[in-house]
């Protein structure tokens, strides 16, 4: 059974400056290439933060030094991983508005992600988020909550979270997955169309207006 020691988890807010600097000093020309080539200045500072601080959390757990550690981007979202094959480590990150996320373990797959209330309420303006990512189920519970927004963040991040570890992201369709409810516990309760994989999930505080979580597939 996975316990939380087995999942390091690290967050921090979007580096800038000459920190941002020194980060960008731990990436390879690789990811350099790939910070450079995004147009808006803010994803630039999320993808350095995110990879930097993926260097130095993969680094204390295997005590290595960051810069010696070289990973690769696989499958159609580039999720990130570790080259070195003597190490059976699982690696993933995500970020959203000034917030990174990453996520490490031995354990099995993993996925982690982070979403702003603002982003959501945004999206949600005309109220049909709803419809693209809740179960019927899920609306019921959703209309009988006051927050709704926090509540949609929430179910957001925990599927994508999911489909993340799955390694198949939003081609699949979120109102496949029946989550319990935001104010329980996180757990897949049902998968259309396929079993439910055994997972560990668990809910991440990242600071007001926001959510996050993070899922392994055990």
């Amino acid at each position: 059974m996975i316990t939380e020691t087995d999942v390091s988890v690290s967050w921090g807010v979007a580096l800038d400056g000459p920190e941002l600097y020194a980060a960008a000093r731990l990436l390879d020309e690789g990811e350099r290439r790939r910070a450079a080539a995004l147009r808006d200045d803010q994803a630039q500072r999320r993808f350095v933060s995110a990879h930097a601080m993926l260097r130095i959390l993969v680094g204390q757990r295997l005590d290595l030094d960051p810069h010696l550690l070289a990973f690769a981007p696989r499958g159609a979202y580039g999720k990130p991983e570790l080259v070195h094959h003597a190490f059976r480590l699982h690696v993933n990150i995500a970020s959203a508005g000034d917030r990174v996320v990453c996520g490490v373990t031995e354990s099995g797959p993993i996925g982690v992600d982070v979403e702003s209330h603002s982003v959501i309420a945004d999206a949600n303006r005309f109220g049909e988020l709803d419809r693209i990512l809740l179960t019927p189920a899920e609306r019921r519970v959703l209309g009988e909550l006051e927050d709704r927004v926090g509540a949609l963040t929430r179910w957001w991040v925990r599927k994508e979270a999911v489909l993340k570890a799955s390694g198949e992201g939003l081609t699949i369709e979120p109102t496949t997955l029946q989550m319990s409810a935001p104010d329980e516990a996180p757990q897949l309760l049902g998968w259309q169309g396929r079993p439910v994989p055994a997972l560990w999930m668990s809910d991440l505080d990242v600071g007001d207006g926001y959510e996050a979580a993070v899922v392994v597939v055990t």
